[in-house]
């Protein structure tokens, strides 16, 4: 894995420890520091998680309008932190706002280089059957709590489950939109470690089907050389063509006149659907068949039964 996950959030408070007394700047601007403004609601969960307040100033972080926002040791605290540092705030904003604003980070902008890797991974993707068979199937999912990830992955066999795995690791990366795989890959690797090595591995994200086309189960599928199948909730890319109802339950999905997945209503009871592409050594079409023959309920087979189980084992429900 990419070195630079491991030190993403010590580069972030070493940004905010950048901010001099008597300025302030904002969540978007040290998105942008990082690299991508898709960042700053990561931004405001790691200054909430911030293990030394005051020491790492994120009370003069502030909103982009100038209103003070939120403070872990409440609004007020923040307000006497900035006044004693020579920063006014009347009416629940900055005074003089622009005139304090300070954007003037030393940055390598690390999510930069991040998206560089990805660009340069999507070229190792194959969209095409490259497999010997597909009987062996895993299904793989995460869940978060209080900085552990908790990983499931369950095997199947000729559509019988015959394992399951699960591991816990230390987020080190935030959630941030198009740079899922930096966060849950680590957890991933680590289940696929511990399994025995499947034909193919559906994921709960997407696949090809991505804004870089390179989603957490192509990304996931590059590293290990496993065919993969992304399986997502929502639609992060491209046009469905068409209507999608139970008359017609599946639709190819489009972008720059490219298939590049499918919506797929998976059962009778399913409301709304799920968007299957191919993650690698896959095409779109048999990930979609794939995914067909596991589904029983909204979400495949391998992949529900992953769910289920890391939220079992967050829970402390199963060890």
């Amino acid at each position: 894995m990419n070195p630079l996950i491991d030190i993403f959030t010590d580069t972030f408070y070493e940004l905010v420890t950048q901010i001099p007394k008597g300025s302030v700047s904002t969540y978007g601007a040290l998105a942008r520091a990082l690299g991508d403004v898709r960042a700053s609601r990561a931004v405001g969960r790691m200054l909430n998680m911030n293990p030394h307040p005051i020491v790492v100033p994120c009370h003069r972080v502030v909103m982009s309008d100038g209103s003070i926002g939120g403070f872990g040791m409440g609004v007020e605290k923040k307000i006497r932190l900035l006044g004693e540092e020579g920063v006014s705030v009347t009416g629940g904003a900055v005074v003089d706002f622009k005139d304090k604003l300070f954007n003037d980070f030393t940055t390598d902008l690390l999510l930069n280089k991040l998206r560089e890797e990805q660009n340069k991974l999507v070229d190792q993707v194959v969209i095409e059957d490259k497999f010997e068979s597909l009987e062996k199937i895993a299904g793989v999912d995460v869940s978060y709590a209080d900085g552990v990830a908790y990983g499931a992955l369950t095997s199947w066999d000729e559509d019988k489950k015959v394992n399951e795995v699960v591991v816990e690791v230390d987020v080190k990366f935030p959630y941030i939109p198009t740079y899922l795989s930096y966060r849950e890959l680590p957890v991933l690797l680590d289940l696929i470690e511990k399994a025995e090595i499947p034909d193919a591995i559906m994921v709960d994200g997407n696949g090809y089907l991505h804004p870089r086309n390179l989603g957490l189960a192509s990304h996931l599928g590059v590293v290990t050389d496993i065919p993969t199948v992304g399986v997502a909730k929502s639609l992060l890319l491209g046009e469905v063509e068409g209507e999608i109802n139970h008359s017609n339950p599946v639709s190819p999905v489009r972008h720059d006149g490219k298939v590049v997945g499918y919506a797929f209503l998976s059962s009778s009871r399913a409301k709304n659907p799920i968007y299957v592409s191919a993650g690698h050594r896959m095409s779109h079409h048999t990930a979609l068949e794939l995914v067909k023959e596991y589904s029983m309920y909204r979400i495949p087979e391998p992949v529900r039964h992953a769910h289920r189980l890391a939220n079992e084992v967050r829970k402390g429900d199963k060890k």
